[in-house]
């Protein structure tokens, strides 16, 4: 029997030693592999560039009955731009996008009618199904999430699906996404020890907070959904014997259930599995753990837990939605470094209505709180946020308006109350002012990440620092600088 053709895209525009496309690896792991020949095409591991005979090279040659682009908001036009491609040399293709700014913009991306369907949220499943209809020539209109074009031209989009029972699908093969020769590529999330071969896992889904600027509630549901500890610690020595030596768990709320962490854990002792060290570097709950779950996570492998105040700045904190109590940070900082592990406090700045007087409370915070470090992100409205519809509404940016990269000078917003405010010479300051008043810091950084990608890391700021875009810098400035 013919097999049906299928082209898995990664666009060309990620940075690879922070990202690997997983997204593609599950939905791969989990067709039948005997009904579906499934290419992979990564543009941004192999470097493949639109304007290029590559790509259309690649697309003719594998003659694709259905193409699937993935499709986060940074690189939203560059998945547009292989989509139109492919339908100019592969007429009859089948044209497919998905990923989260597809989820969280279905209206907008499907007035690209080079764009047959569209995938909402999770698709593991639901992806399988379609295709599985379509190769036997059967309805596909009922599938959840899934949005297309009915006869008369108008627009159906099906709820999407919100998978209980997360064990029923099948763990990404990463084979199938190079996962070595992203590692021989410099692939490092969050990541900078000796320790080389890095790898993400998905342990939990979805997030009850209401945090206005994160859209992991829209994506995922606010119901915290968990594969069982059993699924995951399979995972874990899977991952291991391909010699995987630091597992990120890249859940929003790893600890939300506090119970199932310290399962999770318990489980990874139990293992013994010699040099595996573990990370969450999205970030845990503060009020989500306990002295024990600290306890546990330092003996199962974790050395540095990053938590999010976000704001040193109360009423920042409010006009984010946070819900938290700055005062409860400092003794919960404590109570982790008590169990011998390191703390990076992560924040934001440059939010919408912050003010001058908002930031210094967020540098004096984070100098007097006992981190080990902090990391100071810039912000930048994200498509499927609420900030980034309130902004809309406000006039501040334009519906179509896409994130940039949030660690370079190259904003694409900035929030009118910071108007020619130098925020670079801000961040700058303060990391100064956490190793003067903290010397310890120092020997801190340097373990974790070497006197190189330091000296690397000032010599991007400073380069910034000189760049035009922060020229613009007023005498009012100097009450903060």
């Amino acid at each position: 029997m013919r097999k049906i053709k299928v082209a898995l895209i990664n666009p060309r525009g990620f940075d690879i030693k922070q990202y690997l496309p997983i997204s593609l690896a599950y939905l791969k792991a989990n067709l039948d592999d005997e009904g579906f020949d499934v290419k992979i095409i990564d543009c941004s591991l192999w470097g493949i560039n639109l304007l290029s005979q590559e790509l259309k090279k690649e697309l003719q040659n594998f003659d694709p009955h259905i193409l699937g682009v993935t499709a986060w908001s940074c690189v939203y036009k560059e998945a547009l731009a292989i989509i139109q491609l492919a339908k100019s040399i592969l007429p009859e293709v089948v044209t497919i996008i998905g990923g989260p700014h597809a989820t969280s913009y279905y209206n907008n991306v499907m007035e690209n009618k080079e764009i047959d369907f569209l995938f909402r949220g999770e698709a593991e499943l639901s992806f399988p199904l379609f295709l599985k209809r379509m190769k036997e020539n059967n309805p596909v209109y009922d599938i959840k999430g899934l949005v297309y074009r009915n006869k008369t031209g108008k627009l159906i989009a099906n709820e999407p699906v919100m998978v209980d029972n997360l064990d029923v699908i099948k763990m990404p093969n990463y084979d199938d996404i190079d996962l070595d020769k992203y590692i021989e590529n410099g692939y490092r999330y969050a990541h900078h020890s000796g320790r080389e071969r890095v790898a993400p896992i998905l342990t939990t889904r979805g997030c009850p907070y209401r945090c206005q600027f994160c859209s992991a509630p829209q994506l995922t549901g606010k119901l915290v959904r968990k594969h069982s500890p059993e699924y995951v610690i399979r995972w874990i020595k899977h991952l291991y014997k391909k010699g995987i030596q630091h597992i990120n768990i890249i859940d929003d709320n790893f600890t939300f259930d506090v119970t199932y962490a310290k399962k999770i854990c318990r489980g990874i002792i139990s293992l013994n599995l010699k040099d595996l060290s573990f990370g969450t570097p999205n970030g845990i709950r503060m009020q989500r753990g306990d002295a024990e779950l600290w306890n546990l996570m330092k003996k199962a492998g974790w050395n540095t837990l990053v938590v999010a105040p976000e704001s040193g700045s109360q009423r920042m904190l409010k006009i984010m939605e946070k819900d938290l109590n700055l005062g409860i940070v400092p003794g919960i900082v404590n109570e982790i470094k008590k169990a011998r592990l390191g703390v990076v406090g992560f924040f934001i700045i440059g939010y919408p209505g912050e003010t001058k007087q908002d930031l210094l409370c967020t540098r004096n915070f984070a100098v007097k709180t006992n981190f080990d470090f902090v990391v100071l992100h810039k912000f930048q409205p994200l498509p499927g946020t609420p900030v980034f519809d309130a902004l809309i509404k406000k006039g501040e940016i334009q519906s179509d308006f896409l994130p940039s990269d949030m660690a370079t000078a190259n904003l694409g917003y900035l929030n009118p109350t910071l108007e020619g405010y130098n925020l670079q010479r801000f961040v700058l300051v303060t990391y100064m002012y956490m190793c003067f008043f903290r010397p310890k810091r120092i020997i801190y950084l340097l373990k974790q990440f070497g006197t190189t990608h330091i000296l690397r890391g000032l010599k991007k700021m400073i380069l910034h620092l000189k760049a035009k875009a922060f020229f613009r810098v007023q005498n009012t400035q100097s009450g903060i600088f």
